[in-house]
């Protein structure tokens, strides 16, 4: 199993998907970008509330792989949890435990409202936050204001005026 560099080698992989796609390239950079800036988000959000930071921006980095390669959103979270798990597995990164942790945060980031472990609140959160400050002169999605609010409020910032 690779230690020390398991973030470097998904962002690799994540890199050859990109480029092998098919997808115009404009959709391919939109969704590594969001990928990688969630990833970031993940680590920051994990080092604050004292979860595996590492294993947090992995789940970032492969939170949206089913649609980065199928370029589906339906059931995308469920699914991509399947491909990050054979990801995983098949490149040695990951401990059962850890590939259960990650997949765990994959499989329910999209959902905004439920009862889920404090890993898998991390990459929600994450998800949330990257949507919101994209573009902060956008409305932000109904589902995802109340978890934003919190976040600002967690990590002492002020709401941007979205009127």
């Amino acid at each position: 199993m690779y230690t020390g560099y398991r973030i470097e080698i998904l962002r690799t992989y994540l890199e050859k998907i990109l480029m092998s796609s098919k997808a115009k390239m404009e959709t391919r950079l939109f969704l590594v970008n969001h990928m990688v800036c969630v990833s970031q988000f993940c680590a920051m959000i994990a080092l604050k509330r004292g979860e595996n930071a590492e294993l947090a921006t992995m789940a970032g980095l492969l939170h949206d792989i089913h649609t980065l390669v199928h370029l589906d959103m339906d059931k995308h979270a469920k699914k991509g949890a399947v491909i990050a798990r054979d990801v995983l597995t098949g490149m040695d990164l990951t401990t059962d435990e850890e590939t259960d942790m990650i997949c765990s945060a994959i499989q329910h980031h999209s959902k905004k409202k439920g009862n889920f472990s404090s890993f898998d609140e991390v990459l929600i959160d994450a998800d949330v936050l990257e949507h919101g400050l994209h573009n902060v002169t956008i409305p932000l999605r109904e589902k995802d204001r109340e978890r934003y609010e919190k976040l600002f409020i967690e990590f002492g910032l002020n709401l941007p005026d979205m009127n």
